[in-house]
């Protein structure tokens, strides 16, 4: 889908192609992406250390070229069969249910998120949380400190196919403290 923007690219199930299929597939991607490592795994055993941390997401750097990154009600959709979902919700999150939840929502349907993003205010954290995720790649890290007086609230956007919003808020609400 967005290959040719990814910073790294994961391939799984290895042991189930042949060496002549891995050397077509690595073409096919360096025709989109030149510069992005290939990680090949099997079974998504892949080493957290290549892909998590690496300082891909500077919230920053994205709102000078997206101001409205952070806006639920941005909901722009480009594809007929490609939704999105906004969530905006005062309060505090679980820090364990909220990656309980997050672990399972990329199990189930990461194929179908394109990407998401996020702020997320955590129980007996002062930092705001950003997140962000392509399909199954997920990345989150504190950001600074609320405001003194600001109101604690959680924004996430969703992009993907086939996304039931009620669901999603359904499931989302049940990680809020």
């Amino acid at each position: 889908f967005h290959l040719a923007q990814f910073f790294k690219i994961i391939l799984n199930k290895m042991d189930l192609v042949s060496e002549e299929e891995v050397a077509e597939v690595e073409r096919r991607i360096r025709d989109l992406n030149k510069h992005a490592p290939i990680l090949k795994c099997q079974n998504s055993q892949v080493d957290l250390g290549e892909i998590m941390n690496v300082g891909a997401f500077d919230l920053n750097r994205v709102l000078e070229s997206e101001p409205d990154f952070l806006d639920p009600d941005a909901e722009h959709v480009h594809d007929e069969t490609v939704t999105s979902v906004g969530i905006s919700r005062e309060g505090e999150c679980d820090l364990a249910k909220l990656n309980a939840w997050f672990s399972k929502l990329l199990q189930e349907k990461g194929v179908d998120i394109y990407r998401m993003k996020g702020v997320l205010a955590i129980k007996d954290s002062a930092e705001k949380f950003v997140f962000q995720g392509v399909h199954m790649l997920f990345e989150a890290a504190p950001l600074k400190p609320w405001d003194e007086g600001e109101t604690r609230v959680n924004k996430l956007v969703f992009i993907g196919k086939r996304l039931d919003r009620a669901e999603l808020e359904a499931q989302f609400s049940s990680c809020m403290v």
